[in-house]
């Protein structure tokens, strides 16, 4: 195995390079050779810069829960932490004019997005905000007289290498400070591409630039003049670009170049580790840490267990494990035991899925014994190693060092050559005892691991996404992504197409109690939104499936009783809607209820009514729902009028999921109705809101919660176990009544029996092969929007052998999926933090060392209804105030070294103690000493974001005299919708209104928002005594205006898109973010890290069509928002919508509610003369 080679985050000074490799800070010589660790944290690094004397080296690493600037001498010595900031976005990225660090970071904003800009002194000390607004990165120019120009870059939303050919509105854009009077304009305006990192060498403005197709390193001189590109990468984009002033030192596809000037040609550098890594060590499985499924097997006594792409068989009370699929480089999915002693499962050797069934208990294949005269009574020799043997370290035939593989599976059933299959033996297939030997030795020529087991291949495209055994072991049920239903022949290998809609996933299948008939829950909407049941007669395969519901509702978690007289199903046709209780509006937040369908015509519903049976008492029907024998019973299916006989259960409407049958009853999740943003829990530090399993029992008409909470359970295939999934530790308990620990009956199942070794490198090649092959098949085009994805795969396939941490898999996953130039291609993998660490704690107000000492400058105001928008500080009791002096935390006292963010290190949700000198808003008691606990928060974002709010509102009442209305909508999901309400009476009910959509995140409501602010008022309620109501409510009742940004994305883009084609309101600000390609988060690697894919394009009418992806939406009045705007505190784009509004009121007046005149008498006219009788 050779070392590590994928090499980040380059700068250089002097003769060294320092760089990111396997997630530490290295630096080497500049003519090449072996490099040296400075740090050995273990912990992802980023942007390592030599100080301007070249004596020190600074970063940011992960510390506690997020990366801080931290800083060590050149030879490793001295290392201590520069910053407290406490957030994600944390960013070393050089050096001031003065020589203190220059660091982005959004810890003090109201959006995380908006990275700032701060001077931190080499020592430590307070971070100074600089004037420049949001930034991703600033370049100080050559000091010129008594003026330093200075170029800042446009803070990005990814990487230029993660989105390649990005053309939205937050593509990067450089502005410059020419003569350093602090005012700004655009460089390079009208250059289409997507630029960054810009630097000053020898009198010229370097950056990087994609505007010719591919990233590379291009200059101009400060006035926009003279533009040359200086690499030629086309295969790679040059990334991370960093200087010296003379020199640019950069990286491209994990490799490190440097020009030694504009005028020369890059030279890759050749520089070696010689590392043993730490990440590429094989290490053992943390099976809790990646459990996957977990399906007991026909007696509930053993369970098949997923984890992190391996299958093992576990008994639930004691013994080994043992391994079924564990082949390096294979990830194993969806496990299920066939209750003969064998498992299948999906696994994609060759980086094809297939399905695989093998053996749980197998023969290891060996070496014949020497059997002869000239052998008795001597020592056996020792045999070679037969294939597929496990072979320990140090038995390599090469001298490597091999990893255990598994023992192979005796009997496995494999394809022998296309479309062949070996088959299992026919005695061993009936037999319907589990954990079950053959009896017969296998030898080692005729032994395969899983390596060598193609399975059974799916048809491409497609991916399984269920998977369910019959009974009898004889069958295996396919779902796929792709709208398919499959049915394996578990002896013959036969793979029959039962069923295909093309479209939609099909995720639940059940076998009835005979292994005859097949039913599953099919889409027949998109998004799932309804579905139907099918079932299918396995025992005629040429007959159609029977629609068993009609797709009119969404009908899920297909079930059979135990007896074959039932199906069990849930459905969400309840219809008892709830008033809600902000707006006027109905909603169905529970309408899921279980049913029964009776199967054959003359069964009866269990629940009544019957007649007596002839000559004899009793209902007449077996209500109990199970078995009465031990025999299989025989499932009768009558499917004329099947949709007909559908039977309630009697039990409230609720949240229902996961429906199972056990002899006599039911079983189901039952989700408590909860909010999805969580500040409706009790308290924040409650944890998010998880189902019970309840049991019903049929008979007696009753339900009862046997476990309170968990995460998710399975029946055995007798029914009498349900292990079940809880903060992933797995339980086995009886299926009839609730078990505690005391009654003998609950078995905590330990998973650490289970053992394999993972090597890093081979589980990193498996989950960028399947990275790949999910966009291939999920992609929203087919055609992959034009690109040669199979080509994709060749030239990035090779770096996983270079990496040297899963930092550096995430990093090329991202650059592979910006091959696709389109948005949403995420790789999201777990948070990184320290063990046991605490997030750093907040206090929820503006601090600053001034000569007093650490000085209470601005406590946030929060906002009531907002539970993370609370400040420590305005809590009762203790009664801070601007102008207080902060003296000492937990008994520390505070100085110009020793700050209130190193003392709240880990503080956050935890009590501290704060002693406070009272300031001149005291009054009386300005300068007595006292001592309050507080509680620190671990963010400030929400909190700063609802005073950036009130600003905003109070800015536009102020300057309409209070007439014009507010209302920001953060993003098109939970959060927005409650933010939207939360003053939609208030601000709608004004003279005109602005919406502003800036910085939206996006989601998915944006049609639900179209509608509310596109209303108009068509009437007027008048009551009596109360004041007059627009119809429909919250129409707003003057113009609107919509103000949108670069950060308004995805849905923040439709919902701009949709204001400008309904005529909602003039759209003033920049251009969107340009990303509609949505995506539904449905899959995840092995180890957990989760990736996209562009899955449902957006088309618009009024001839934009798809052009908004990749692009954005124009405003109708564009108004930028210069840096300098920023550093003067004033918000163009917000003074310029209400000055519009005003002028808009002048010609589209505000609707008022009429006069009370007009209106039809009810007193009549006097009655008029009778007629004289003639």
């Amino acid at each position: 195995m050779t070392s590590s080679s994928y090499f980040r985050y380059p700068h250089v000074h002097g003769d060294l390079v320092t760089f990111v490799a396997e997630d530490d800070v290295w630096i080497a010589p500049l003519e090449g050779g072996r490099a040296w660790r400075v740090s050995s944290l273990q912990l992802p690094a980023r942007n390592p810069r030599f100080t301007p004397d070249g004596k020190r080296l600074v970063w940011t690493v992960v510390q506690g829960t997020a990366p801080e600037v931290v800083s060590a001498d050149v030879d490793g010595g001295n290392y201590r932490q520069l910053t407290y900031f406490g957030h994600s976005t944390t960013r070393v990225k050089g050096f001031t004019a003065s020589g203190s660090v220059l660091v982005t970071s959004a810890f003090r904003q109201a959006e995380s997005r908006h990275t700032y800009a701060y001077s931190v002194p080499v020592d430590g000390g307070w971070a100074e905000e600089l004037p420049f607004g949001p930034v991703e990165s600033v370049a100080f120019g050559p000091e010129v007289g008594d003026e330093r120009p200075v170029v800042v870059g446009s803070v990005l939303s990814r990487e230029p290498a993660w989105w390649k050919r990005y053309r939205g509105g937050t593509a990067g854009k450089l502005w410059i400070d020419a003569d350093g009077n602090g005012e700004f304009e655009r460089l390079l305006p009208d250059l289409d591409g997507n630029l960054a990192d810009p630097m000053w060498v020898d009198g010229r403005i370097a950056f990087l630039s994609d505007h010719e197709g591919y990233g590379n390193l291009y200059s101009v001189l400060p006035g926009g003049k003279d533009l040359r590109r200086h690499t030629d990468h086309e295969d790679f984009y040059v990334r991370h670009a960093a200087s010296d002033g003379k020199r640019v030192v950069f990286e491209s596809a994990g490799e490190l170049w440097i020009l030694d000037s504009l005028d020369s040609e890059a030279v890759r550098l050749d520089i070696a580790l010689g590392s043993a890594s730490q990440s590429r060590r094989p290490a053992l499985l943390k099976t809790s840490k990646h459990l996957g499924a977990v399906v007991p097997d026909a007696t509930g006594t053993a369970s098949a267990v997923e984890s992190h792409g391996t299958i093992h068989w576990l008994r639930h009370k004691d013994g080994p494990s043992r391994i079924v699929e564990a082949t390096p480089g294979v990830r194993g999915r969806l496990p299920r035991p066939l209750g003969d002693g064998r498992i299948a499962y999906v696994a994609d050797h060759g980086g094809v899925e297939a399905l695989h069934i093998r053996d749980i208990v197998a023969t290891v294949p060996h070496a014949a014994l020497p059997v002869g005269k000239e052998h008795a009574g001597k020592g056996h020799g020792t045999a070679a190693a037969p294939a597929g043997a496990v072979q320990l370290p140090g038995e390599a035939g090469d001298g490597a060092t091999a990893l255990p593989q598994p023992v192979p599976a005796a009997g496995a059933a494999v394809l022998a050559g296309a479309g062949t299959f070996v088959p299992a033996d026919d005695q061993q297939a009936d037999t319907q005892q589990a954990d079950v030997a053959p009896e017969d030795t296998v030898s080692a020529a005729d032994a395969q691991s899983g390596a060598d087991a193609p399975g059974i291949s799916i048809p491409l495209p497609s991916r399984a996404s269920a998977l369910e055994s019959s009974p009898d072991g004889r069958r295996v049920a396919v779902g796929t992504s792709f709208g398919e239903v499959y049915v394996a022949d578990t002896r013959t290998g036969d793979f029959v197409l039962v069923a295909s809609i093309g479209e939609g996933t099909i995720g639940e299948l059940a076998w009835s109690p005979d292994s005859r008939w097949l039913v599953w829950s099919e889409p027949v909407t998109s998004f799932g939104s309804r579905s139907r049941l099918r079932l299918a007669d396995m025992a005629n395969p040429g007959t159609s499936p029977v629609d068993v519901t009609d797709g009119r509702f969404g009908d899920k978690s297909p079930a059979f009783t135990p007896d074959g007289k039932y199906l069990a199903f849930l459905s969400n046709r309840s219809f008892d809607p709830v008033y809600d209780g902000h707006s006027f509006d109905l909603s169905f937040p529970s309408p899921i209820k279980p049913y029964l369908v009776a199967l054959a015509a003359g069964t009866p519903s269990p629940f009544g009514p019957a007649v007596a049976p002839d000559g004899g008492e009793g209902s007449g029907t077996d209500t109990s729902g199970g078995q009465e024998s031990g025999e299989t019973p025989e499932v009768a299916v009558d499917p004329e009028g099947l949709a007909h006989r559908v039977i309630t259960v009697p039990v409230p409407q609720g949240n229902y999921t996961s429906l199972g049958t056990a002899d006599g009853a039911l079983l189901w999740l039952d989700w408590a109705l909860a909010g999805v943003t969580g500040d409706g829990k009790a308290s924040q530090d409650d944890k998010e809101a998880r189902p019970s399993l309840v049991r019903f029992d049929i008979a007696r008409r009753k339900k009862a919660t046997l476990v309170e909470s968990l995460d998710s359970y399975r029946l055995s295939g007798d029914r009498s176990t349900i292990v079940l999934i809880s903060d992933k530790q797995v339980t086995a308990v009886p299926a009839d009544a609730k078990a505690d620990e005391e009654s003998g009956k609950l078995v905590k199942v330990d998973l650490g029996r289970i053992r394999v070794m993972m090597d890093p490198l081979s589980v990193w090649g498996q989950a960028f092969d399947e990275a790949w092959r999910l966009q291939r098949d999920f992609f929203w085009a087919e055609d992959m929007a034009g690109q040669d994805w199979e080509s994709i795969h060749k030239r990035y396939r090779p770096l996983v052998e270079r990496l040297g941490s899963h930092d550096d898999l995430v990093d090329l996953l991202w650059e592979m999926h910006g091959e696709l130039g389109t948005s949403h291609a995420y790789v999201r993998p777990a948070p990184v933090t320290e063990n046991g660490s605490q997030g750093q704690g907040r206090l929820g107000a503006d601090i600053a060392h001034t000569p007093a000492g650490w000085e209470i400058t601005r406590i946030l105001a929060g906002e009531s209804s907002d539970p993370l928008a609370t400040s420590p500080l305005t809590r009762p009791g203790v009664d801070a105030k601007a102008g207080d002096i902060l003296l000492a935390i937990d008994g520390v006292p505070l100085s110009a070294s020793v700050t209130p963010a190193m003392q709240l290190v880990g503080a956050a949700g935890r009590a501290v103690e704060l002693t406070l000198l009272n300031g001149p808003a005291h009054a009386g008691a300005a300068g007595t000493q006292r001592r309050v606990a507080v509680v620190p928060v671990k963010d400030e974002e929400r909190l700063r974001y609802q005073e950036w709010v009130a600003g905003n509102r109070r800015t536009v009442r102020e300057a309409s005299a209070g007439t014009f209305g507010y209302l920001h909508i953060p993003d098109m999901m939970a959060n927005g919708w409650a933010q939207l309400h939360r003053d939609l009476d208030t601000e709608t009910a004004l003279d005109g209104l602005i919406v502003d959509v800036r910085r939206n995140r996006g989601g998915h409501t944006s049609q639900l928002v179209a509608e509310l602010i596109g209303r108009k008022v068509t009437g007027w309620s008048m009551p009596r005594g109360e004041k007059p109501r627009t119809y429909p409510h919250h129409a707003p009742r003057g113009p609107v205006i919509v103000l949108a940004d670069e950060f308004a994305g995805s849905d923040g883009d439709i919902i701009t898109q949709v204001s400008k084609l309904r005529g909602i309101g003039p759209v003033i600000g920049t251009r969107t973010w340009g990303g509609v390609v949505g995506i539904d988060n449905r899959f995840a690697l092995a180890d957990g890290t989760g990736v996209t894919q562009p899955r449902y394009a957006n088309w618009f009418s009024g001839g934009v069509g798809w052009s908004v992806e990749n692009y954005g939406v124009d405003p109708d009045i564009e108004v930028a928002y210069p840096p300098h705007a920023y550093a003067a505190g004033r918000d163009p784009q917000l003074e310029f919508g209400i000055g519009a509004l005003k002028e808009m009121i002048q010609e589209l007046p505000t609707d008022r509610p009429p006069a009370r005149e007009g209106y039809r008498r009810l007193r009549p006219a006097p009655l008029p003369a009778r007629s004289q009788a003639r």
